[in-house]
């Protein structure tokens, strides 16, 4: 992602909190992120809300592809069942603290990401092995 696309983000995710808040405490106490986090947005001095964007975007109740300015398929039908049984068991976390729910994000990443790189790793010795036989 470049600086210009976080920084487009960051000014949509500002003009939404600006619209539908009294303050920026207002919205950091409903996320139930910490004070100030919102001014720091404002300054340029963290890009969190990269971070959060589901949450955010669940908040304002927009699809994350609106804030990141690009299309995302709207309906489940070119899912595979493995898929649309991992996407329904992730949002019945909706309900988990922010913090929870971008820990669980996180968990759930790269323990994939581990699932795929062994995966790989294995492919690549078989075929050593095949090769050297």
């Amino acid at each position: 992602m470049t600086k210009e696309n976080t920084e487009a983000i960051r000014e949509k995710i500002l003009s939404l909190v600006d619209l539908e808040y009294e303050s920026d405490a207002a919205f950091e106490r409903e996320m139930g992120i910490p004070e100030k986090t919102v001014n720091n947005w404002r300054r340029g001095r963290s890009s969190s809300f990269m971070r959060m964007l589901p949450e955010i975007s669940a908040r304002f109740d927009i699809g994350v592809g609106e804030l990141l300015d690009m299309p995302i398929r709207g309906d489940s039908s070119e899912l595979s069942d493995d898929e649309r049984s991992l996407l329904s068991v992730y949002r019945t976390s909706g309900s988990l603290p922010p913090k929870m729910r971008a820990a669980l994000k996180e968990t759930l990443e790269t323990t994939i990401n581990l699932y795929v790189r062994s995966a790989a790793d294995t492919s690549a010795k078989r075929s050593s092995r095949k090769s050297k036989s």
